[in-house]
């Protein structure tokens, strides 16, 4: 079965705000329902494969215990500095049992603290077995507050 096209915001040509954020060292924030119905948000790493936002994260995980494959999450990467940019998917999950450390995590650790860094992170913790959180966005959207003709990003 072939999955739904990706929304307009992820197909190429994105927009140069739409990759930076994909592309950043900001965490995507994770949003999601927990099965006593309780709203629940965490930062994760994350990985953009051209196709899903894969995120890892490790096998045990209390917040795995609240997530299903199928499930239509949320997230949300946004900048803290005005003026803000931000990008909200939201699309159904698979998750992916991996054996060790997944490539998406290693991946996001070379982008997040740097390649050196990230390659001595993933060598400090070992090969703990993780999960890939794999969401396919099938809604997208951009907000920039700096195209707002009322913001101007140059001091007074």
């Amino acid at each position: 079965m072939t999955p739904p096209p990706l929304p307009e915001a992820l197909t190429d040509p994105m927009a140069r705000g739409v990759r930076l954020l994909l592309d950043s060292r900001i965490p995507v924030r994770l949003a999601w329902t927990a099965h006593d119905a309780s709203p629940r948000v965490a930062p994760l790493w994350h990985h953009w494969d051209g196709e899903t936002l894969a995120m890892a994260t490790f096998a045990g995980a209390k917040k795995l215990r609240g997530i299903a494959d199928g499930d239509v999450l949320a997230a949300t990467i946004d900048t803290e500095q005005f003026p803000y940019r931000s990008l909200t998917v939201r699309g159904p999950v698979t998750l992916e049992p991996t054996d060790g450390l997944a490539d998406e995590y290693r991946q996001a650790a070379a982008r997040f603290v740097g390649p050196v860094a990230g390659a001595q992170w993933c060598a400090f913790l070992g090969e703990p077995d993780q999960v890939v959180i794999r969401l396919r966005p099938t809604f997208a959207q951009y907000s920039d507050m700096a195209s707002s003709p009322f913001v101007t990003t140059s001091p007074d």
